[in-house]
């Protein structure tokens, strides 16, 4: 039965005995002197399956029960996870010997009383139960805060340690190819300038000018994203960033004539603290990743709006595509340098957007799901208490709100 709200503001206290007179008379007191919600139990055999659907505060427990007794029913209780931490207080009419106690207490009760028991020392026990509840429910609830925290601390210093060593392979890799690829791509320009190229000729020196050109863009990306520069600070009006970013994203092959941009940017939005490049960076690489996904027929949302996150003022940046989606087990995946499912693509696109966020102090994640478009959803404060901070000592740092 589904407790109303004025029940689920008190505390519930089940209590378990054969004795149906004693039943009526606790129940009184419980709940017209104390103000408990109580729930009375005449058959021991029950206990579980009652206990699990009206999760007590405290059971008061009968020692002798017809079918079962009362240190089986705790240990029961004791064993089972979502029962195992409310407090149990045996009762019994008859004399026990200390090694009977000792049996109670050790399969898991948590006090022990003869009746007949007073009103008030009754009363006295079960608040006593209730506050030592109160303070294992708070110290299990901050132990598992304080065991995330951790667990997230690890794992931050463990892909910051990671994505260093990479940053130092890649750099080292890309300065490697950088200078014969220079060396080829100024060949390849005196060889087109100098030679009368026809026909497949002509196409392969295309072809070579376009990969090389392509090649060295993506060794910047490497070196850029190997060793990041810090970021710069100044006021930014986001507006004008927005409407300087989409004069781009206009001319760009990927935005056709079938591709709808769809602009919305709240009259009170101003300026901000920011790295005016590198959230430039951020909004380019999150727009044309939207293009990409609708392949040429589709709308791209963008709204800006401000946003309090914690109590800091900031403002909200979505990018909403209605393209193909992004599976769900990638969804962990696609902050991480490298990933990428694109058949061209470094995989740095979004793992830069995520550190320049963290760089800046904002967070930002993503709702998608294959065949229904991707949402990401960007937050930034108004404000920097840093004057720069680096890019790079950003990854793998916590993203969500």
């Amino acid at each position: 039965m589904t407790r109303n709200p004025a029940e689920q503001l008190r505390p519930t206290i089940l209590i378990v005995d054969d004795n149906q007179e004693f039943l009526r008379a606790i129940e009184e007191i419980l709940s017209l002197k104390a103000g408990f919600h109580v729930v009375c139990l005449s058959d021991g055999r029950k206990t579980m399956e009652v206990a699990a659907r009206e999760q007590p505060d405290v059971i008061v427990l009968d020692v002798y029960m017809p079918g079962t007794d009362g240190p089986t029913i705790c240990r029961w209780l004791k064993s089972t996870k979502k029962l195992a931490n409310i407090p149990v207080l045996f009762l019994t009419a008859v004399d026990v010997d200390s090694n009977f106690r000792a049996r109670c207490l050790d399969e898991g009760g948590d006090d022990f009383l003869q009746k007949p028991v007073g009103a008030e020392e009754l009363l006295a026990r079960i608040r006593v139960l209730l506050r030592i509840k109160t303070l294992q429910d708070t110290l299990r609830r901050e132990r598992d805060e304080l065991e995330l925290k951790v667990k997230e601390r690890a794992l931050e210093l463990k892909q910051k340690e990671t994505f260093a060593a990479i940053g130092k392979m890649v750099a080292g890799v890309a300065h490697e190819i950088r200078n014969p690829l220079g060396a080829i791509s100024n060949s390849a320009a005196v060889l087109s300038r100098d030679l009368i190229l026809e026909g497949e000729d002509l196409k392969l020196m295309e072809i070579i000018v376009g990969e090389s050109a392509r090649l060295r863009e993506t060794i910047n990306h490497f070196l850029t994203f190997a060793h990041p520069p810090p970021c710069h600070f100044t006021p930014v009006e986001i507006s004008k960033l927005v409407e300087d970013t989409l004069i781009l994203v206009r001319r760009d092959s990927l935005c056709g004539p079938g591709v709808n941009l769809e602009v919305q940017i709240e009259p009170d939005v101003g300026v901000i603290e920011a790295d005016r490049d590198r959230l430039h960076q951020v909004l380019w690489n999150l727009i044309r990743n939207a293009l990409e996904a609708i392949s040429g027929q589709g709308t791209v949302q963008i709204r800006i709006s401000t946003e309090t996150v914690n109590g800091t003022p900031g403002i909200s940046l979505i990018v909403q595509d209605d393209g193909s989606g992004i599976p769900e087990e990638d969804h962990e995946h696609v902050f991480e340098p490298f990933f990428t499912r694109k058949v061209r693509g470094s995989g740095l696109g979004l793992a830069s957007v995520a550190g320049i966020v963290n760089s800046h102090n904002g967070s930002i994640d993503l709702q998608s799901a294959k065949g229904q478009g991707a949402r990401f959803h960007l937050w930034l404060p108004d404000t920097q208490e840093l004057e720069s901070s680096l890019i790079g000592e950003t990854y793998g740092t916590n993203l969500s709100r």
